[in-house]
């Protein structure tokens, strides 16, 4: 897991990169569902965090465009985003209210219960698995 960085002066190519295998929030096929684009990627609190502004449809006939921010953390989970009822008239409005939430998070707290979060879960998958695998039949060994 590496923390986050610019990977591109592309906004969409840089939040992909980053993104990748975190979250499936700017995939090809996810903006493209929702009609979205992203206007600006950035990494934040050295690297913890990581925010996009985005231009969405707000109705599926996409007769209406808003704007709206997102903060991902380390694992690629959102931490605010306002919903489409709440987009921004602008773009400039979207990242100016991006700014005050990202003042309000404390980075590293967040990444430090994400992390411990990721290990608990990791701990009972492979306990599961454990489970599973004793579960199967023992093959009978050739004579």
């Amino acid at each position: 897991m590496n923390l986050y960085r610019n990977e591109s002066s592309n906004p969409k190519r840089n939040a992909q990169r980053n993104l990748i295998g975190r979250t499936h929030y700017v995939d090809e096929d996810t903006l493209r569902w929702h009609k979205s684009r992203v206007l600006s990627a950035r990494h934040a609190a050295d690297g913890l965090l990581f925010a996009i502004v985005t231009s969405d449809a707000l109705d599926m006939n996409n007769t209406r465009r808003g704007f709206r921010f997102v903060i991902f953390d380390l694992f690629g989970t959102t931490l605010a985003r306002p919903d489409l009822e709440h987009a921004f008239r602008t773009a400039a409005q979207a990242m100016k209210a991006m700014w005050v939430e990202l003042e309000k998070i404390d980075a590293q707290v967040v990444t430090l219960a994400a992390i411990e979060r990721s290990e608990r879960q990791y701990v009972e998958e492979m306990a599961q698995l454990r489970k599973e695998v004793a579960a199967l039949a023992p093959k009978e060994k050739a004579a």
